[in-house]
């Protein structure tokens, strides 16, 4: 054999030896990798076992300590006491929304408070039904108190719901409810640190102190002690007392300059649910007045001298979110023989209130203008033209974070509209 057949020979050979030693490397390689992702794979499923268990073993300590808080909530009761829901459903729906109006409303925060009541629960029914499965639509939902952590106090007229915190873990809920013939009684507690609600004596919901409103302390300790006292009936001077009893010491003191001997506080609003709002409204048994407290000053209509009061919904974009939830501002013009004027600091819910009062005293102010009036529907928002755009897409944010806090409205909606304002900066 020639020398070069033997070189041919040989580099076939070596190429040979090195394709083959490519192959077993990849083979390797290939082996390699499939024990890898084997090996991963077992992981995951090892993983994933030991969370259902973890999970499953949380569940049961979390059903252990519901169980038992429901025999301290139903088991330690007088079976003699009178049960805390002793009255028919018409006449404490009824009531309920009587006091949402006269006594809940008046100077209260939309944005601000813990209180949801009739009837005004249709923003968090969607949520009540996903946190509380058994509630069944036909029973009437009456008031629902939640804390910034998410702990739920739910009250209809046949049964109280519950969401508070595991105390293992405050990352999850102990959910459960009672019949209204096992609920004796539902009372609040505050000192300077803390904010107590309970059921039956038993502390259901405590949260610090500073992030409840006092007017949400005094409103809820008015409701409960009239619906144990079965108290229905609110009189004016009820509710003059009771307004004066929610605004701070600063706001009360002007607001007493306006009323006279004679007249009574029957409504009172802040400039779009802002508690250091610049602007509100107040209204006595006689007379609207609207004040500037940034500039001191008051416009007063006496309720003969106006011929009519009208809203017009504001069109800021993301407001179509909220307006169910009477949290949508309007344009509110009270109309005189003398012109037209504006509010805009108003939510429709404080609105709407706004002319029931006004067409309420009116009609007591002037008897023989009621029957003009009455043939007169108000107008409101869909018989006018849209007004203009509110200017304070800041603002809006900010209330736009309360919803989604609330959970009114979600992440990817907060988000949206929240660009769709900072566009309009």
């Amino acid at each position: 054999m020639s020398s070069l057949c033997k070189m041919e020979l040989y580099y076939s050979t070596k190429k040979e030896n090195i394709k083959m030693g490519l192959k077993d490397l990849f083979k390797d390689v290939t082996d390699l990798a499939k024990d890898s992702i084997d090996s991963i794979q077992a992981d995951l499923a090892l993983k994933k076992e030991e969370q259902e268990r973890l999970r499953a073993a949380m569940e049961l300590r979390i059903k252990i300590f519901t169980d038992t808080l429901l025999g301290q909530l139903m088991n330690n009761i007088d079976p003699l006491a009178r049960p805390f829901i002793d009255t028919g459903d018409a006449a404490l729906v009824a009531f309920t929304e009587d006091f949402s109006l006269k006594l809940l409303l008046p100077a209260n925060g939309s944005s601000a408070t813990k209180i949801d009541m009739h009837p005004y629960e249709e923003n968090i029914l969607k949520n009540v039904l996903k946190t509380f499965t058994s509630y069944h639509p036909q029973e009437k939902f009456l008031f629902q108190f939640k804390d910034s952590q998410g702990q739920i106090i739910l009250v209809t007229t046949a049964n109280l719901y519950f969401k508070i915190v595991f105390p293992e873990n405050a990352s999850f809920y102990s959910i459960g409810s009672i019949p209204k013939e096992k609920l004796i009684d539902i009372g609040i507690s505050r000192d300077d640190q803390q904010f107590q609600l309970l059921v039956n004596n038993v502390p259901l919901i405590s949260t610090p102190a500073a992030e409840i409103q006092n007017f949400d302390y005094v409103t809820l300790s008015e409701y409960l002690r009239r619906i144990k006292a079965k108290d229905f009936a609110i009189d004016e001077d009820q509710i003059s007392a009771f307004i004066s009893l929610k605004l701070d010491p600063t706001t009360l003191e002007i607001t007493n300059k306006f009323i006279d001997n004679n007249e009574k506080l029957v409504y009172f609003a802040w400039g779009l649910d802002s508690l250091s709002s610049k602007k509100f409204i107040i209204c006595t048994d006689h007379k609207i007045i609207l004040y500037d407290r940034e500039l001191n000053t008051d416009k007063c209509f006496n309720y003969d001298e106006i011929t009519s009061i009208s809203t017009q919904k504001n069109t800021v974009s993301f407001l179509d979110l909220s307006l169910t939830l009477g949290m949508n501002p309007n344009d509110t013009e009270i109309h005189t023989a003398d012109g037209v004027e504006t509010i805009h600091i108003l939510y429709s819910r404080e609105a709407e209130r706004l002319i029931q009062v006004y067409n309420h005293y009116k009609s007591e102010a002037s008897p023989r203008t009621t029957q003009a009036n009455s043939d007169v529907q108000p107008e409101t928002a869909d018989d006018q033209q849209p007004s203009i755009p509110l200017k304070d897409p800041i603002a809006m944010i900010e209330k736009l974070a309360v919803l989604k806090e609330k959970g009114m409205i979600t992440e990817e909606e907060f988000n949206q509209k929240k660009k769709d304002l900072l566009e309009k900066l």
